[in-house]
C-alpha cells in the first residue's frame, strides 16, 4: 500500500569497495537468475522492466540511489547518519579485529533508533558491545539504548 509511505522520503546510499561492483550496480541490470533470488514476482514486475534476457530497474526507483566507493575498514568520515544500514555477507570474510572495527563504525553511523541488518550467517554477538539484537525486528541489530523507538520502522503520524 503506497499510501502508508506517502510522507516518507527514501534515500538510498549504495557503497562498495569495488569500483567494478559499483559500475555494475549503477547499470541496474540483472539476469533472470539474479532478479528472482528472493524477490517476489509482483515486485519484480512493478520495479523492473525486461529487455531481451535482462531486467532493468525502473527510473523512479533508480533515482533514489546514490553510489559511492567506500572501504569500511578505513576510518574515513562519510555523510550523515542512517536509519537502516544493510551490511550483508561482508563481515564473514574479515578477521575478528576487523569485524569489530566495522561494527563499531556502523554503530556510530546509525541515527538514534537506527537498525542494522547483517547477512544470515553473521552476528554481532561476541563481536561488539555497541550493537545488540533488536527485540522488535528479527534479524536486525541496534544500539543498546532501549528507550529509543526507531523512526525508520514507524509509520508517519503514528502514535
Amino acid at each position: 500500500n503506497a499510501e502508508k509511505w506517502r510522507d516518507w522520503t527514501v534515500e538510498i546510499m549504495a557503497t562498495d569497495v569495488s569500483a567494478g561492483a559499483l559500475k555494475r550496480a549503477k547499470e541496474g541490470r540483472y539476469s533472470q537468475f539474479e532478479i528472482q533470488r528472493g524477490l517476489p514476482v509482483i515486485l519484480m514486475l512493478k520495479h523492473f522492466s525486461q529487455v531481451d534476457e535482462d531486467w532493468y530497474i525502473k527510473d523512479n526507483l533508480k533515482k533514489m540511489v546514490t553510489f559511492r566507493q567506500y572501504n569500511m575498514l578505513e576510518r574515513t568520515m562519510h555523510s550523515g547518519k542512517f536509519d537502516v544500514i544493510l551490511c550483508r555477507n561482508m563481515l564473514m570474510y574479515l578477521s575478528e579485529d576487523k569485524r569489530r572495527l566495522v561494527l563499531d563504525s556502523i554503530s556510530q553511523s546509525l541515527s538514534p533508533g537506527g537498525m542494522v541488518m547483517l547477512g544470515a550467517a553473521e552476528t554481532v554477538i561476541g563481536q561488539t558491545e555497541k550493537l545488540q539484537a533488536s527485540r522488535e525486528f528479527r534479524g536486525f541489530y541496534q544500539a543498546p539504548d532501549k528507550n529509543v523507538t526507531n523512526p525508520a520502522f514507524r509509520l508517519p503520524n503514528a502514535a
